[in-house]
């Protein structure tokens, strides 16, 4: 029964499993409830939602909580959710000096400890080798902080093979039919010839482990919700409970926020030059954006502008793409 103290409770778990999927990179993650005299529930979360067991009673039935640490226990780390993509470093990997000094650069600090470095692995859909490209970065430069959706970060990375900072951009795809990649969508964009856009590098979904090339990172809460859209009792209200994959691109034009223009022409310049990435799009491509803001134009180095964020476009010439929550 939906009660208000129930609703309470819920928030507070979610509040937990968001902190931890926001502070460590995780595919999904096991939760254990305990409340009452005696009382349990196991949880599992991902980017659509959370899945829950019936009520246990632990002192009773013991088996049921000691089984599952004890499957836990031996499961790998991808089985147990750690996102296997994303590692540590030492300062005697390739590339970790020259990251930490280009990084102190640009992020404008006095020193990165190479202990906050990372080592990032994307899989390129379009590469021949199917070799993952290896990226170093430090800390996120923006962040989405919800758990459930797409759950976008965005990072500024070393690229370890070619020796030059790029942006990386992390998020999880709604994946339904007809609904494109958008790596593939900013290939299109640049076969068309169209201005203002950024160049792109590796771009793919992520693979669940390196020895299974055709399992991706993706969610499962949707498989366990009868029929997609469900009427449950007990239900409060209408789900809509999406399947995601998780998706990395890199862009290899590194810009700056729109608010960090120097003078007014400038601005205008750097808007016009992403008026114009629109109307080739549309007029060339036959896409349309759809979620132009300031926070997709971007001022380059020569301070032109360009019109980033390609996901959430469309065809124009294709009637039948759409997101059942998201139609023009």
């Amino acid at each position: 029964r939906w009660t208000e103290r129930v609703y309470r409770v819920c928030g507070q778990l979610t509040h937990y499993a968001t902190s931890i999927h926001h502070s460590q990179f995780w595919v999904f993650s096991y939760s254990i409830i305990l409340f009452g005299k005696a009382t349990g529930r196991l949880l599992r979360w991902d980017r659509s939602g959370a899945i829950y067991t019936e009520l246990f009673d632990w002192a009773k039935d013991p088996n049921t909580l000691s089984k599952f640490i004890w499957r836990l226990n031996s499961l790998t780390f991808a089985q147990r959710g750690y996102n296997t993509t994303v590692t540590s470093v030492s300062k005697n990997d390739k590339g970790v000096g020259d990251a930490q000094s280009t990084l102190v650069v640009y992020m404008d600090v006095k020193k990165i400890e190479v202990e906050d470095l990372c080592q990032i692995l994307i899989n390129d859909n379009h590469a021949t080798d199917r070799q993952p490209k290896p990226y170093i970065t430090w800390k996120p430069i923006w962040e989405t902080k919800t758990l459930f959706g797409r759950s976008m970060f965005g990072f500024v990375c070393h690229d370890v093979e070619q020796n030059e900072l790029v942006y990386l951009k992390d998020y999880w795809r709604t994946n339904f039919p007809g609904i494109e990649k958008e790596g593939d969508i900013y290939r299109d964009l640049k076969e068309a010839k169209v201005h203002y856009i950024p160049r792109l590098g590796p771009a793919g979904d992520m693979l669940s482990t390196p020895e299974h090339p055709l399992d991706v990172q993706s969610t499962r809460t949707q498989d366990y919700v009868i029929g997609g859209y469900c009427n449950c009792i007990w239900c409060p209200g209408t789900l809509r409970v999406k399947r995601y994959v998780h998706y990395r691109l890199v862009l290899n034009t590194l810009g700056q926020p729109l608010s960090m223009f120097g003078l007014t022409w400038e601005l205008c310049q750097v808007i016009q030059d992403a008026m114009i990435a629109h109307t080739d799009a549309y007029d060339k491509a036959k896409i349309l954006h759809r979620d132009v803001s300031t926070g997709n134009i971007l001022i380059t180095p020569d301070r032109s502008g360009l019109l980033i964020d390609w996901d959430m476009s469309k065809r124009m010439d294709v009637t039948w793409q759409r997101q059942p929550s998201r139609m023009v």
